[in-house]
């Protein structure tokens, strides 16, 4: 049905309406002008037929200018709001705490994350390690250098001093770089052309990306004066690197090889 074939059908169904409407009425006022010379059944019958009538031609005219136009409004809304979610390839919010890093990380083959401490390098070095093991996996991390705005205020949500939350990258660094140079020489090395590269960056952003494949993963710090530590809200966004938002997420990526490495493992 085309957008004017639904006008008209419209205009007639609020047509019928009025004029039933306005036949009912008419019919229930002549009732009362008759009803002395009518048997008490005939007249409870008729204007309980046109009292009905009356009502449903009052409840079809308000449903088409007063309630179908609010729903129209709100599923059009709806409408959009679902067309831009697909088309921004959004596919899940969350709180940070609760991503599957397992799942996510589970096919990757090219990872790059940019952060604002050592927190996600040291939850997934294992997890990393091991795919690691199993198929050629690159992986850059890239980590506040010492003395960035960006330590400076993780401290202050941390309780901490700037100097002990570097440490605590550092240490995090080495760790995950041993790790990997452990699997390297040992037992179970890792698959030729595995990497993994830390890299040290001043962006200073309150945000965290972290991109796997066609996957990006944004968290947010939730505004707070006091700069309290609370947990991140996560976008997921599953999407060709070209196309927008993960384009713009994405911008830093390029330039990860050109920063000052802190540690790196090849296979």
């Amino acid at each position: 049905m085309t957008r004017g074939d639904f006008g008209r059908t419209r205009g007639s169904i609020v047509a019928i309406a009025i004029v039933v409407g306005l036949i009912s009425l008419g019919g229930l006022v002549l009732l009362e002008f008759a009803k002395a010379d009518m048997p008490a059944w005939l007249y409870a019958a008729g204007t309980n037929v046109l009292a009905v009538l009356f009502g449903l031609a009052v409840v079809s005219f308000a449903w088409e200018f007063l309630v179908r136009q609010s729903h129209s409004t709100d599923l059009r809304h709806y409408l959009r709001l679902g067309a831009s979610v697909a088309q921004s390839g959004l596919q899940e919010v969350t709180t940070r705490s609760q991503l599957d890093w397992s799942r996510l990380l589970s096919s990757a083959n090219e990872i790059s994350v940019l952060t604002h401490n050592g927190e996600w390098l040291e939850r997934n070095m294992y997890t990393l390690r091991d795919i690691a093991t199993r198929r050629s996996l690159g992986v850059t991390v890239a980590v506040p250098s010492q003395g960035s705005a960006v330590v400076g205020r993780e401290a202050v949500r941390r309780g901490s001093s700037a100097d002990k939350v570097s440490e605590g990258i550092i240490e995090v660094t080495e760790r995950a770089a041993r790790l990997w140079r452990e699997a390297k020489d040992g037992g179970a090395p890792l698959r030729a052309g595995s990497k993994l590269s830390v890299v040290e960056h001043d962006v200073d952003v309150d945000y965290e990306v972290i991109t796997i494949d066609r996957v990006t993963v944004v968290t947010l710090a939730a505004p707070d004066v006091k700069m309290t530590l609370r947990d991140r809200v996560a976008f997921v966004y599953e999407q060709s690197p070209e196309e927008y938002p993960t384009s713009f997420f994405r911008t830093h990526v390029s330039g990860l090889s050109a920063l000052n490495r802190l540690e790196e493992v090849t296979a």
